[in-house]
C-alpha cells in the first residue's frame, strides 16, 4: 500500500503560483491595485435615502422639535438633496421654505410669512441654462440657505426657535430625497412630517396642525422619505463628495424606471438619451446594493473598468504571445489617463468599452485558433460569447453596431482561413493518393487508394460542413437573436420612461415598444445628454489622436483654487501611439508591397506582427467611426478608442523588439533584467514609460479631482491640451 504525502497549504499555493509567470503575477496584482485604488476614491456609502415626489399642487410641512430655546439652537442652515427635475434639462426650477409659528387654538389659520427670512432657490436641471440657477444641485447636497452668514443683501439672521414650522413647496415636479435642518451650533434639528411624529414632538396640539399633516400624507404619500436619511450629509467641492452632471442622467433614468407611468400633465420627463437600457439596469445593481451614494453607482462601472484592465493584458498576451508585452499593454491602458477618469465615474463608458473589446478578443481567438476537430463546439464558443458580447455593448449603447465592423472582417476572415484550411488538407489527401498511385502497378490497389481518398475527402467535407453550420449558427445566434432579445428584453424596465419623453400624449401612447426602442437607439448616435460642461468639450472623435481638446466632467474651481476632473489621454502615450500607428502602418504597406511572405521584410514574427497590426487597426478605425457619427463629443468616451490607439505602442515595440539584434539573450549576461534581452528596443521602451510615468504623476490632481492651486495647475497639466475648453486651464 503507498501512502501519498499530502501537501501542505504553503507547498500546494507554490505549486499553483508557479504555473504562471512573474508578468502574469504582476498584471493580476496590478488588476487588483487598480480595482482598491479605484474603489476607494470613489465616494462614500452615504445615501439620502428614498424619494419624495412632489408636485406644484403640493406641499410639505415640517414640524421642527428644536434642542433648546438658546440661538445656539436658532435654525442656521438647511440642506436640500433634489433627484429628478421634470424639465427640460438646463431649465430653472424654484424651490421655496417658508416658516411659521404654531397657531393657537382660536387662529383660523397658520400665518405663513410673507416677509420671508428663508426665501426661494432657483436650481437647474442638471445645469443652468441661463446661469440664473445652481448648476448640478441634482442628487448633491445643496446647501439652501445659510441664516448664520450675510448672502447677498441678506444680514445674518437665524430663524429663532418659536418658528416651528416650515413649509416647501416647488414650481416644478421633482423628487425630493432628503431636507436636513442645522442649528447654529451644528447639531441637527429633529424634524416631522408625519401627524403621528409631529404630535408626539408638539407641547399643544390642534386641528389646523391636525389638518396640516394630513396633507403631508394625502397629497405626498412617500412623504416619510424625506426624513429617511438624516445623518446622510456630505458636502464638499470635489467629486469624492459630488456626483456629476453625467452621472446625474444615469440616476435620473434609474429613478424614471421606478416612477413607473405616473404622469404630470405640465411635466416633461428627460431620460438617459446617450446610453442604452442595459446600462441602466447594470448600475442599478450597484444603487440596489449600495443605495443612491457616490459608492453605489460609481462600484459597477469600477468593476468593469478593472476586467477591462485584465482582458487587455489576455489580449496583448495572445496578440504577441509574450506575458511581458500583455503586462505593458494593461499597465498603459490602466494609467493612460481615460480609465482613471471614465472609468470610475457611473457612466456607461467602461461598460460599452469591455463588452466591445471582449467581442474583439474571443472573434480573434476563433480567428486565430479556428475550430477543433476534437472539440468543435467547445472552440466555436468564441464565436458565440463574442456575439453575446456584442449584444451586450448594443444593448449599452447603439454605436457598437459600428464598433462591431472589425469583429465581422474578423469572423469573415476567421471563416476563410476555415475553409483554406479545409482545401489545404484536401488537397493533402489527394496529393497522398496520387503519390501512391504513381508507384503502384495493380489497378485495384490504384482503385482502392482512390476510393480511400474519396472516403477521406468526404469525410473532411462532412466535418468542415459540420464546422461552418457550427460557426455560422452561433454567430446568428448570438449576433442577431441574442441581440434582439438583450435589447427588447433590457428595455421593459424603461418602457414607461421612454412613453414619458417619446409620446405625444403620454396618457394616449401611439406607439407601440419596438418604435420607442428604436426612437431610443435612434438617440444613442447624437449628444443629447446635456451639462454646462458639453458645449466646452466637444471636439471631433478624429481630434482623440492627436489629444486636441481634453474633457472637463466636474469644475468647482474658485478664484487662486483649481478643482476639477479632467479626462485627456497621457500625452507622452498619445504621442508615441501615433507614432506607433504611422510606424506599423509603413511596416504593413512595405510588407506587402515588396513581396509579402517572399518579400525582404518576411519574418519568423510578420504574421503575429500582421495579425496583432489587423486586430488593432480595426479597433482603431470602428471605434473612431461609431464616436464620429454621434457627432461632437468628448475625450471622455473615448475609453474604447483609447484601448486600441494604446496598443499601437506594444506592437510598435514589440516589432522592433523581436527585430532588434543589440544586447544579450534572455538566459543571462549583464544585459538581461527580468529575463528579458535588454536591447536597444527595450532600453528606449524604459525611458518612455519614465517619461509617462511622470506625466502621469503630474496628472493626478486633474484625475483625482484634488484641489490644487491654479499656477501649480497650470504647469502641471494645464499645457497636455491644445484646445482649452475655459475649464482645463483657468
Amino acid at each position: 500500500m503507498i501512502i501519498k504525502e499530502r501537501k501542505s497549504f504553503s507547498e500546494k499555493m507554490r505549486h499553483f503560483l508557479g504555473r504562471y509567470s512573474k508578468f502574469a503575477k504582476a498584471a493580476f496584482i496590478l488588476v487588483l491595485a487598480f480595482f482598491v485604488l479605484c474603489a476607494c476614491t470613489i465616494g462614500g456609502f452615504g445615501t439620502p435615502g428614498k424619494a419624495m415626489r412632489i408636485t406644484p399642487d403640493d406641499e410639505v410641512v415640517f414640524y421642527l422639535k428644536y434642542n433648546g430655546s438658546s440661538k445656539g439652537d436658532y435654525l442656521g442652515q438647511i440642506y436640500l438633496n433634489i433627484g429628478s427635475v421634470y424639465t427640460d434639462a438646463g431649465q430653472n426650477a424654484q424651490i421655496t421654505f417658508n416658516y411659521a409659528s404654531v397657531p393657537g387654538s382660536s387662529s383660523s389659520s397658520i400665518n405663513w410669512s410673507s416677509s420671508n427670512r428663508i426665501g426661494s432657490r432657483t436650481v437647474g436641471n442638471v445645469y443652468s441654462a441661463d446661469g440664473e440657477g445652481v448648476s448640478g444641485a441634482n442628487y448633491n447636497w445643496l446647501k439652501f440657505r445659510d441664516l448664520t452668514v450675510r448672502e447677498g443683501n441678506r444680514d445674518p439672521n437665524p430663524l429663532e426657535t418659536n418658528y416651528k414650522l416650515i413649509r416647501l413647496t416647488v414650481d416644478t415636479e421633482m423628487l425630493i430625497n432628503e431636507v436636513i435642518f442645522v442649528d447654529v451650533d451644528g447639531d441637527r434639528i429633529p424634524a416631522y412630517v408625519t401627524r403621528e411624529g409631529a404630535k408626539s414632538a408638539a407641547s399643544s396640539w390642534n386641528s389646523l396642525l391636525d389638518d396640516a399633516f394630513r396633507h403631508n400624507e394625502n397629497y405626498t404619500p412617500d412623504v416619510v422619505n424625506i426624513l429617511d436619511a438624516q445623518d446622510s450629509l456630505r458636502y464638499g467641492e470635489t467629486t469624492y463628495t459630488n456626483f456629476t452632471q453625467d452621472e446625474a442622467y444615469s440616476l435620473m433614468q434609474i429613478d424614471n424606471v421606478f416612477l413607473g407611468g405616473e404622469v404630470y400633465e405640465e411635466s416633461s420627463y428627460p431620460i438617459d438619451a446617450d446610453s442604452g437600457s442595459l446600462a441602466t439596469l447594470f448600475l442599478m445593481l450597484g444603487t440596489l446594493v449600495f443605495g443612491k451614494s457616490l459608492f453605489g453607482l460609481r462600484i459597477v462601472p469600477v468593476i468593469f473598468t478593472a476586467a477591462l484592465v485584465a482582458v487587455a493584458y489576455l489580449f496583448a498576451k495572445r496578440l504577441f504571445k509574450s506575458d511581458g508585452f500583455g503586462f505593458l499593454f494593461a499597465c498603459l491602458f490602466a494609467g493612460g489617463g481615460i480609465a482613471l477618469t471614465a472609468g470610475r465615474l457611473g457612466l456607461a463608458i467602461p461598460l460599452f468599452a469591455f463588452f466591445t473589446v471582449l467581442s474583439y478578443y474571443l472573434m480573434y481567438r476563433f480567428y486565430e485558433q479556428g475550430i477543433s476537430s476534437e472539440k468543435p463546439v467547445k472552440s466555436a464558443l468564441n464565436v458565440l460569447i463574442s456575439g453575446l458580447s456584442f449584444a451586450f455593448a448594443f444593448a449599452i449603447d447603439a454605436k457598437a453596431v459600428i464598433a462591431a465592423i472589425g469583429i465581422v472582417v474578423l469572423f469573415v476572415l476567421g471563416a476563410v482561413r476555415q475553409h483554406r484550411a479545409h482545401a489545404a488538407a484536401a488537397r493533402a489527401v489527394r496529393k497522398e493518393m496520387s503519390d501512391k498511385n504513381a508507384v503502384e502497378t495493380s489497378e485495384e490497389r490504384m482503385q482502392a487508394n482512390i476510393d480511400a481518398c474519396e472516403e477521406r475527402e468526404a469525410a473532411l467535407f462532412s466535418e468542415y460542413a459540420y464546422k461552418n453550420r457550427l460557426i455560422y449558427l452561433f454567430f446568428i445566434v448570438a449576433f442577431v437573436v441574442g441581440t434582439l432579445l438583450v435589447t427588447v428584453l433590457s428595455a421593459l424596465p424603461s418602457y414607461f420612461s421612454y412613453v414619458k419623453f417619446y409620446e405625444a400624449d403620454p396618457e394616449n401612447p401611439a406607439l407601440g415598444l419596438f418604435a420607442l426602442i428604436g426612437r431610443h437607439l435612434k438617440d444613442n448616435f447624437t449628444v443629447g445628454n446635456l451639462t454646462e460642461f458639453t458645449a466646452a468639450n466637444a471636439s471631433n472623435a478624429f481630434g482623440w489622436l492627436i489629444a486636441l481638446k481634453g474633457a472637463t466632467l466636474w469644475s468647482a474651481s474658485e478664484g487662486s483654487t483649481y478643482i476639477a476632473m479632467n479626462a485627456q489621454m497621457n500625452p507622452v502615450l498619445m504621442l508615441v501611439s501615433l507614432i506607433g500607428l504611422l510606424f506599423m502602418t509603413t511596416y504593413a504597406v512595405l510588407y506587402f508591397v515588396t513581396g509579402g511572405k517572399k518579400g525582404p521584410y518576411a519574418t519568423e514574427h510578420s504574421g503575429r506582427i500582421l495579425n496583432a497590426y489587423l486586430v488593432m487597426a480595426l479597433g482603431l478605425l470602428s471605434s473612431l467611426l461609431a464616436f464620429a457619427f454621434a457627432g461632437d463629443t468628448g475625450a471622455a468616451s473615448g475609453m474604447l478608442f483609447n484601448v486600441f490607439y494604446i496598443g499601437f505602442i506594444p506592437l510598435a515595440f514589440y516589432t522592433a523588439f523581436v527585430h532588434d539584434k543589440s544586447g544579450s539573450d534572455p538566459a543571462g549576461g549583464k544585459n538581461a533584467v527580468a529575463a528579458v534581452k535588454l536591447n536597444t528596443t527595450m532600453k528606449v521602451l524604459i525611458i518612455v514609460c519614465a517619461v509617462a510615468a511622470a506625466v502621469f504623476v503630474l496628472t493626478l490632481a486633474m484625475q483625482f479631482c484634488i484641489p490644487l492651486n491654479a499656477t501649480a495647475a497650470k504647469y502641471c497639466f494645464g499645457w497636455t491640451t491644445f484646445v482649452n475648453n475655459g475649464y482645463y486651464r483657468i
